[in-house]
């Protein structure tokens, strides 16, 4: 087996991340697209010392549960739903088997109760956030999509989408016709010139309105009080929209500094009764049928009584904590975004909850404010929903000297969760019971709950 050979090799796994997993000669080959029950010849392009990794050059012979033609257009170009060619009650249990893998062998966890994955309600037009780049097509006309995998620097235009609300196929394509009537640049990531860099698109299922983020470099946007009136006329349940300028080298999508409004661009979204306000910023699950399932099994796990101080740690606009008030006698709520801060106690209030205290700061420099807020002594139990790169070394640490009962972390990202477990467990928690929640459908991502208990 060498570099940009052929090999037939059967598949019989798939590993985080969505490639398919075989066996040539005992060497561990990793395969793009490829899928449990084939038989496929594949280019090596990587070859390391214990694993390879290529992709399809032919398939031999076709999983039985290979969908030949993925409802999408865009699947093959898009790096998004690289799943949609694999049905959904499969889906599921590769993720549940993948998150069991990888606490196992990343984490070095065995002794657990892994328990059945919870699926999503809703398969397809599910999100409730999408975030789109602009950029450039072959004849130089602005486009707005997705980056193609693994190119920062190159967009790919996406004239809809199937896992995103109709009424944001609508504004893909109003801002695009923008765009061009105005003669507006796209922002390029390699030169750093140009003005339009992304739009954030939010939508709220209770609802059913919408609103649009759209974020440039510096200088004027033309015609913006004429872009969002032909939003609000022809797109259904448009109500918003915001206008902010971010000049940074790195390619995210944050505001620097607000400059327009129009309309409302905030959202509300009721989840297992409890009503929230959502500001542009503010995090909140992208699958918001899914969110409630997610929610109501936190707070089951989380094994709530009136006795109990709660620290939900990143606590955005308040669910997560918001949640467990109804069953805790206190919530302390710590987040950095101070939009979020701002959400969560008018959610607090909207919702009648008076348990509650909820923190701007960083996690690190919040806990020591956390401790003197719960007016109840130690905290017994502590929840986290940190980002997908999973914890900070020495906001764990202060998580962890706190000495709670019951910690419960909540991941998107299994490889990041088994290594921040690792840690956790070395100070004297066990895992006891792991729970799988699918709020990405079509994806190989996957949230997951870990319960520990100090033992």
């Amino acid at each position: 087996m060498e570099k940009n050979g052929i090999v037939s090799v059967e598949i019989d796994d798939l590993a985080y991340g969505g490639l398919g997993v075989g066996r040539v000669e005992g060497m561990v080959v990793f395969v793009e697209k490829a899928l449990p029950g084939e038989r496929v010849a594949v280019r090596i392009l990587k070859k390391k010392s214990n694993h390879a990794q290529g992709i399809i050059h032919e398939i031999e012979r076709p999983s039985p549960w290979r969908i030949e033609h993925p409802p999408c257009p865009l699947f093959g170009t898009c790096g998004g739903c690289t799943w949609q060619n694999f049905p959904y009650d499969q889906q599921l249990i590769w993720k549940e088997k993948q998150v069991a893998a990888t606490l196992k062998h990343l984490g070095g966890q065995e002794n657990f109760t892994l328990l059945p994955i919870i699926g999503s309600p809703k398969t397809w037009r599910y999100r409730n956030k999408m975030e789109y780049t602009f950029g450039t097509n072959g004849v130089g006309e602005v486009i707005l999509g997705f980056h193609y995998p693994g190119h920062y620097d190159r967009t790919f235009e996406v004239p809809a989408c199937l896992i995103q609300p109709e009424p944001f196929d609508a504004m893909l394509g109003i801002l695009t016709d923008y765009a061009r009537a105005q003669e507006l640049s796209a922002y390029d990531p390699r030169t750093h010139k140009g003005f339009l860099r992304h739009a954030v698109m939010r939508h709220s299922f209770t609802t059913g309105e919408s609103i649009l983020i759209l974020l440039t470099d510096q200088g004027d946007l033309p015609a913006h009080k004429d872009l969002a009136e032909r939003l609000g006329r022809e797109v259904a349940g448009f109500k918003g929209m915001l206008w902010g300028t971010n000049s940074g080298v790195a390619d995210v999508a944050r505001i620097e500094r607000e400059r327009w409004r129009w309309g409302e661009p905030e959202l509300i979204e009721t989840v297992n009764g409890l009503t929230f306000t959502l500001s542009p910023q503010s995090f909140f699950q992208t699958n918001t049928p899914g969110a409630e399932l997610l929610y109501a099994k936190a707070t089951e796990m989380a094994e709530l009584g009136p006795k109990d101080c709660v620290l939900d740690a990143y606590c955005g606009a308040g669910t997560i904590g918001m949640h467990c008030a109804r069953q805790a006698g206190r919530v302390v709520g710590i987040e950095a975004v101070k939009e979020a801060i701002w959400d969560a106690r008018a959610n607090a209030a909207r919702n009648r909850i008076d348990n509650t205290t909820f923190i701007c700061a960083p996690l690190a420099h919040g806990l020591d404010l956390a401790e003197h807020a719960t007016g109840r002594g130690a905290f017994t139990r502590v929840i986290i929903d940190p980002p997908r790169g999973g914890m900070d070394k020495r906001s764990l640490a202060g998580l962890l000297a706190l000495r709670a009962p019951l910690f419960l972390y909540i991941s998107c990202n299994p490889a990041t969760l088994a290594r921040d477990l690792q840690t956790i467990c070395e100070t004297g928690y066990k895992v006891d019971a792991v729970q799988p929640v699918d709020m990405f459908p079509h994806t190989y991502h996957v949230e997951t709950l870990v319960r520990l208990r100090l033992g």
